[in-house]
């Protein structure tokens, strides 16, 4: 499975409800199963981002169609971030 960071912020529209937000959390959770993936960690934070998830997503088409719901809602802008394993980059940098 390849490995994603997502870093996010809440729109305003996510603070109206923002005391629904561990039900939220558990339905993204949820979506990510049902496409096949699986969430390593989700982190709230202060600073530039208000969450960073990490998550594992089998199939690439599955990864869009996450991103496509996520966006439909309306509530979050995200930037999605793939990850390269270190074991690759140095199998493959070796020599160079």
């Amino acid at each position: 499975m390849a490995l994603y960071v997502m870093l996010g912020n809440l729109k305003s529209e996510a603070f109206d409800t923002i005391d629904g937000i561990q039900e939220r959390d558990e339905k993204l959770a949820h979506l990510v199963e049902s496409l096949g993936g699986r969430i390593i960690g989700l982190y709230y934070m202060i600073g530039r981002y208000d969450f960073v998830l990490l998550f594992d997503m089998e199939e690439k088409e599955n990864l869009v169609k996450f991103l496509a719901i996520l966006g439909k809602h309306g509530s979050v802008r995200t930037e999605t971030l793939e990850t390269i394993p270190a074991e690759m980059f140095y199998r493959v940098t070796k020599g160079i």
